[in-house]
């Protein structure tokens, strides 16, 4: 069955507007030929693909443009929006940042710490020395933009 439809396709390829033709041979099977046979015979209606031309061709480019415009502005949005974001966060983050390097700052000179109570007293290096570090260490998860 394969044979005889790869016959039928050669057939419709080579020539378009050929006419084909159909008939049981003496064993009851199925020939298919492009010149009338002297048996009864079918005639074939074979219709040749559409072919792309040129109205087809603009309609893929413009489908293809719009497609390409279209991830642009996604593109373009994505973008705007991790802008906006990125502003917003140093706009929340400007001041405590700016806070952070103060304190910092003030813990490399003399200092004392005040408890809740209001009462003060001076600090051990070692604490100091961990305070200085967890402040750097936000510094460096918050403040870099």
């Amino acid at each position: 069955m394969k044979i005889i439809g790869a016959i039928l396709l050669s057939l419709a390829t080579a020539s378009a507007s050929a006419e084909i033709y159909r008939w049981k041979d003496a064993n009851g099977n199925w020939q298919f030929g492009d010149k009338a046979p002297q048996e009864q015979h079918d005639t074939l209606d074979v219709k040749p693909p559409p072919k792309i031309g040129q109205d087809d061709a603009r309609d893929i480019h413009a489908r293809t443009q719009r497609l390409l415009e279209s991830q642009q502005a996604q593109a373009r949005q994505k973008a705007q929006a991790e802008e906006n974001a990125r502003k917003e966060y140093r706009k929340r983050f400007a001041e405590p940042c700016k806070a952070a390097e103060k304190r910092l700052e003030q813990m490399n000179g003399p200092f004392v710490y005040v408890d809740e109570d209001g009462t003060h007293r001076n600090a051990s290096i070692e604490e100091v020395a961990a305070d200085q570090q967890k402040t750097r260490k936000w510094i460096d998860q918050h403040c870099d933009f």
